[in-house]
């Protein structure tokens, strides 16, 4: 498999994107990983995407929790408070995976600005949207003080032939709410008309449907949803 053709650039950028995320199959990242110790165009990919998500490490500012959190994480979880009590390997790694993936979204957020030509500011607002099968297929950014969102495409991530994405706030307890057409594009913006950030912390989740021409003729998902994404305040 000759990734580094000129005719699979767009198939390389996904590759590599979900090589960094840690979202690849086993096979495919060992795979991946000896094809660019000998292919410099494959080897750049992946080191692009890496240096994206690497950029969460010196924008975010260190912060020391409270003792009280670690209390309050040990009594949830139903750690004993003692010195003798050592939660297991497995215990311990179901804390971190709930903190991963909220800096997952602030790295990606931070590595899609990187891509955008003008200097864009810290997002407030990240949301991943993913498909079915968990691979992340789109990221919607919004930033303090804009009226836009900034909508990544992950890879060739394409509607049907003769078909649009849209995306939709949901809402909880209420019918979703259109957001927009998405254009076409590996990174483009959405107005909002309003705060941005307010916009997207009013809803817990957005959601991505395919639809005509135009978008939805009725006000709400005619066709498939097909990505959907939790809201994440990225304060």
């Amino acid at each position: 498999m000759n990734l580094s053709r000129p005719d699979r650039p767009d198939r390389l950028d996904r590759l590599a994107a979900e090589y960094a995320l840690g979202t690849s199959p086993p096979r495919v990242r060992r795979r991946l990983a000896a094809i660019a110790r000998r292919d410099t165009v494959v080897a750049a990919a992946l080191d692009e995407w890496s240096q994206r998500l690497a950029v969460l490490g010196t924008a975010l500012p260190e912060v020391d929790p409270p003792a009280r959190t670690w209390d309050r994480i040990s009594a949830r979880l139903g750690w004993s408070a003692t010195a003798d009590a050592r939660p297991s390997w497995w215990n311990r790694l179901a804390v971190w995976r709930a903190a991963t993936a909220v800096f997952l979204a602030a790295a990606v957020a931070l590595g899609v600005l990187q891509t955008v030509g003008k200097r864009a500011p810290a997002p407030g607002i990240v949301v991943i949207l993913a498909g079915s099968d968990a691979k992340p297929a789109m990221i919607a950014t919004a930033a303090p003080g804009e009226e836009v969102l900034h909508v990544k495409s992950i890879g060739a991530t394409l509607p049907p032939a003769g078909r649009v994405f849209e995306l939709w706030g949901l809402p909880k307890g209420a019918a979703p709410r259109a957001l927009g057409v998405i254009p076409a594009g590996a990174v483009v913006e959405l107005p909002t008309r309003s705060a941005a950030v307010a916009l997207l912390a009013s809803f817990p989740a957005l959601a991505v449907s395919v639809e005509p021409p135009g978008g939805s003729p009725t006000g709400a998902p005619t066709g498939p949803v097909v990505f959907t994404g939790q809201v994440e305040q990225m304060f």
